[in-house]
């Protein structure tokens, strides 16, 4: 053995054996971390799982084990039946024997009939437990009881027998010789019995002990099993409890403020994983959120201060307006004045474009009807072009659909020709059969019925086919006469076509002069309004002028006394950006309670 190992140690390869167990680490790490993202109520079924199959396998263990126990006590029953057999064959020798011997002292043909009888029974056994045997000696055995058997069936069958009807003196040596032969048999069977009964042992104390081994295999492997599954949910559960508190620990300190606690490292899928990747998330944007309401809260204070300096500057210009606005109201009472005089030449401007507009306003209208009737006009044609073009498209496909019908009712001329040969081929034949008919005599009866129907069926075809020939050619003159119809009517429609076509492009040339006289007036009579209009609001205009400037005085009064009301507002301001900074100093404080 220590030199096996050496051995072993020589023809070791180190770098396949690296190799080997860093694939094995790695295989072993893969099944950890897929273990470990299963979620908790499926790593549980695992390890139940797992101790279901090593009950599974304790048990196919158990079953082939009694099995083999189940194999021994089959094979322990077959040694017991060999043994009664065997059992069988010596006594039915020592029956063959006593028979023999009656023969010997009383002969008879009943005896020598029973002795056969006898004998072929011991060959049946015999031949019955050769097929059983289990081993060479056993069967060297009854090989050797077979070869006595017949060596005594041959002493008997043929010497006693011969001896006995002979009245022969050596009859009774041959009896000697026959009951030696019957005591070596039975010798050999004894050894043979006592040979079956040492395997029946040695099978019974193999019986019982695959069912020992069985129950021990099983009591062994339940126990193991049952611990391998505490272990293992002993070590899930103390797992989950620990990554649970550290979970309940990060809740706590971020409950008390603290935001700077170590993140949860948990690297797994199950639900413990997804509360750590919860909780570090939650820390994350609470230190965002914190730090974006201390930045505001900053900001505010800031701008507080900014909006009270600028309330100070809009008190100081608000002053400043009060001033310029007396001067502006001296200034507006001139401007009214020369505003009243303006007005007055505008509404004598007024009155001249307004009846400028009224004489353009009634051209329009006139050009406004001859272009509705123009219109009316080239639609209708447009709608008579339409019609002609659908017309025109009728008749040609009339045209071409009766052309079409001519050259099928010529397709048709076609097969009513080939139908009409067929008939008379079929005639002709009908009429050779009926010849071979008459020829075949009494035979040939039934074909002549059929040759004479056969005949008969080309006949009314042959008449059918003149018929239908009649019908398509006054079907062909039809459509020709049809044909020549629709061609003249298509002339006649194309030149219509034509016609109406150039009366179209007629109106749609009246049309366009029209639109362009009509365009011309309604850009005159557009101008006028737009003149009108214009003139109305510059005369609206200046009287708002006239009007808005006798208000601008009372308004520059209004704005002054609104700009004292502002000053005032202004100090209101003031007092509320003073408190808002506060406020932002109090939304600091609370601020730096969290430990970012």
């Amino acid at each position: 053995m220590p030199n096996l190992a050496q051995k072993l140690k020589k023809n070791r390869k180190p770098n396949k054996d690296k190799a080997k167990l860093k694939s094995y680490k790695q295989g072993k790490g893969g099944s950890i971390l897929r273990f470990k993202n299963l979620k908790i109520g499926r790593k549980y079924g695992v390890i139940f799982l797992f101790i279901f199959l090593l009950l599974g396998i304790s048990t196919s263990i158990v079953a082939n084990s009694m099995s083999e126990a189940s194999d021994a006590v089959a094979a322990l029953e077959r040694r017991g039946d060999r043994a009664i057999t065997i059992a069988d064959i010596n006594s039915k020798i020592n029956a063959k024997t006593n028979t023999a011997n009656q023969f010997i002292q009383f002969g008879g043909q009943t005896n020598i009939d029973k002795y056969k009888d006898q004998q072929e029974e011991i060959n049946q056994l015999i031949n019955s437990v050769k097929s059983q045997l289990s081993s060479g000696k056993q069967a060297v055995l009854l090989s050797q009881v077979d070869d006595l058997n017949e060596e005594m069936n041959q002493l008997f069958l043929e010497d006693i027998t011969t001896s006995f009807n002979n009245e022969d003196d050596s009859l009774a040596s041959f009896s000697d010789e026959f009951n030696s032969l019957t005591t070596e048999t039975m010798a050999f069977l004894d050894g043979l019995v006592k040979i079956i009964n040492e395997e029946r042992a040695t099978a019974v104390d193999h019986a019982n002990s695959s069912q020992e081994t069985a129950m021990s295999t099983l009591v062994v492997a339940m126990i193991v099993s049952i611990v391998i599954g505490v272990i293992m949910i002993l070590l899930v559960s103390r797992s989950v409890s620990k990554n649970l508190d550290r979970v309940v620990v990060m809740s706590d300190e971020i409950a008390d403020g603290n935001l700077s606690v170590e993140p949860l490292s948990y690297q797994s899928k199950d639900e413990i994983g997804k509360l750590a990747t919860s909780m570090n998330a939650m820390q994350d944007n609470l230190k965002r959120i914190v730090q974006n309401i201390s930045g505001t809260a900053t900001t505010v204070g800031t701008q507080s201060e900014e909006l009270s300096q600028a309330v100070n500057e809009v008190r100081v210009g608000s002053e400043q307006i009060a001033a310029t606005m007396e001067e502006l109201a001296s200034g507006t009472e001139t401007q009214a004045n020369y505003a009243g005089d303006l007005s007055q030449s505008m509404k004598d401007f007024v009155t001249h474009i307004t009846q400028a507009n009224k004489n353009g306003e009634e051209i329009n209208g006139s050009a406004g009807q001859v272009l509705s009737k123009t219109e009316e006009g080239n639609q209708l044609m447009a709608t008579s072009v339409k019609q002609m073009g659908s017309i025109d498209a009728i008749v040609k496909e009339a045209v071409e659909k009766v052309r079409g019908l001519d050259v099928q009712s010529r397709e048709i001329s076609k097969l009513v020709s080939v139908i009409k040969d067929i008939a008379d081929q079929t005639n002709l034949l009908a009429l050779n059969a009926a010849i071979e008919a008459a020829r075949a005599g009494e035979h040939g009866k039934g074909f002549a019925v059929v040759a004479d129907e056969v005949r008969k069926l080309a006949e009314q075809v042959g008449a059918s086919v003149s018929d239908i020939t009649s019908i398509v050619t006054n079907i062909q003159t039809e459509s020709n006469a049809v044909t020549n119809a629709l061609e003249e009517g298509y002339q006649e429609v194309e030149v219509g076509t034509k016609q109406i076509k150039a009366t179209d492009a007629t109106f749609s040339a009246i049309q366009n002069a029209v639109n362009d006289m009509v365009a011309t007036i309604k850009t005159v009579t557009d101008g006028l309004t737009d003149m009108a209009t214009e003139s109305d609001k510059m005369n609206a205009s200046i009287e708002e002028i006239a009007s808005i400037s006798e208000e601008s005085a009372a308004g520059v009064e209004e704005t002054s006394a609104s700009s004292e009301e502002a000053t005032s507002s202004l100090e209101g301001i003031s007092d509320g950006s003073v408190e808002l900074a506060r406020s932002a100093e109090k939304l600091n404080s609370v601020v730096q309670q969290f430990k970012l």
